[in-house]
């Protein structure tokens, strides 16, 4: 038989355990990756994000060139973009939880393509790229 204390110690320990892993359940991570797929010749893409936390990120990619970034959802939930390259310029939402979530990949890899037209992302429901925006 256990005694009293002993089964005190388990449920305060089994307790304890529920709340972490129940609190580390509600954040998703989510990695953004941006690919420069412009003409050859063309001008560097030029990109700056920020979220609604003030987290920002910038970098410039050449034609070919990828970048990610990753971020947890418990942090950061919205991000919206400049990007620019020469005289073209556009702002968007690149990430919103609510319209993203489902659109992403099941591992939370989200694929955007900067093509001559537009602003592609990968919709993982549909398999293929689809253009979101324009510039």
């Amino acid at each position: 038989m256990i005694s009293t204390k002993a089964y005190r110690i388990f449920m305060v320990s089994f307790a304890l355990a529920l709340i972490t892993t129940s609190s580390l359940s509600f954040a998703a991570v989510f990695t953004i990756e941006i690919s420069n797929t412009l003409a050859p010749g063309s001008n560097p893409i030029s990109i700056s994000c920020i979220s609604p936390q003030r987290d920002t990120w910038s970098t410039v990619l050449s034609r070919g060139a990828s970048f990610d970034f990753h971020f947890d959802t418990n942090k950061s939930v919205k991000w919206s973009c400049d990007i620019s390259s020469g005289a073209r310029k556009s702002s968007f939402v690149i990430f919103d939880l609510n319209r993203d979530k489902s659109r992403c990949k099941s591992d939370g890899l989200c694929l955007w393509q900067i093509n001559p037209d537009g602003f592609y992302l990968y919709v993982a429901s549909i398999q293929k790229y689809q253009k979101q925006f324009n510039w």
